[in-house]
């Protein structure tokens, strides 16, 4: 009986000891025990929650292309608010280049547009994770919703003219006037900067849904691609091309791929 009772004691003992050391296994402490975080990244110690977020990124969009700024804080250990910006340069979707064929060294230029679009996007940021990352080389998954407003930039296209016709006798750079300037008048592009003193500024808003996709073995850096969908409306119709080829639109609604890298750190606020 004794022997029974020392055997059944014995065994209560070692399923204790297994508990207690399971539990200090999965425990996040600061004496380099591998946790369950660890295990994911590769390092050891405490799984600290972290109080704040940034990152910069580069993205296409169906329209062009651009690039962003975020900073924000977390407010749970999965979601997070931030405040933003974009900068983007946006194309019509009827858009052609066009050349001269009595002169190859005119740059190609855009028969029809009047302007180019850029956007400078102002926002509110809400990320929250969807699916965590459980293990080494995993994906984790979350979503992206923003708001804000918009500032259309509306700069004048100069050309490059000739006169009186072909063969030129003069070069003159003019801004495009698609009531006087045709095909055999346009030498070419002329450089970009002509116009910036002539920016009009339109205002909107935008609004945003995307999925992201983070990954990496660093807790604290973040690389990630997100995909999603973007509408800017503005107050006026915004000319690209001129009128009389295309109506002048009020939103852009368009498709983006977006790469970005932060990072996630703590401090007291």
């Amino acid at each position: 009986m004794l022997k029974r009772i020392n055997k059944g004691f014995i065994s209560v003992l070692l399923f204790l000891v297994s508990l207690f050391f399971a539990s200090s296994f999965s425990a996040q402490t600061q004496d380099g025990i591998v946790t369950g975080k660890d295990v994911v990244y590769g390092e050891e110690g405490i799984d600290v929650l972290f109080s704040h977020t940034s990152g910069i990124s580069i993205f296409a969009h169906t329209q062009g292309a651009g690039v962003g700024f975020r900073y924000g804080f977390f407010q749970t250990a999965k979601a997070s608010r931030s405040i933003g910006a974009d900068f983007l340069y946006v194309k019509h979707a009827k858009e052609e280049k066009s050349y001269n064929p009595a002169y190859e060294d005119g740059l190609p230029y855009v028969f029809g547009k009047v302007n180019s679009f850029m956007i400078l996007r102002v926002y509110v940021e809400s990320r929250r994770e969807l699916t965590p990352k459980l293990r080494k080389g995993a994906v984790q998954v979350g979503r992206v919703f923003r708001y804000g407003g918009s500032l259309g930039l509306e700069k004048p296209v100069y050309l490059v003219i000739g006169y009186p016709e072909i063969p030129y006798e003069i070069f003159v750079t003019e801004k495009y006037n698609p009531n006087e300037h045709f095909y055999y008048d346009i030498f070419g592009r002329s450089p970009w900067v002509n116009g910036l003193d002539e920016i009009n500024i339109v205002p909107g808003v935008n609004a945003s849904y995307g999925l992201l996709f983070e990954y990496g073995n660093e807790r604290a850096i973040t690389r990630s691609v997100e995909v999603g969908a973007t509408i800017d409306v503005f107050i006026r119709p915004v000319e690209i091309m001129a009128a009389q080829f295309v109506d002048s639109q009020f939103a852009f609604l368009s498709l983006y791929l977006k790469l970005g890298i932060g990072s996630k750190w703590t401090q007291a606020r």
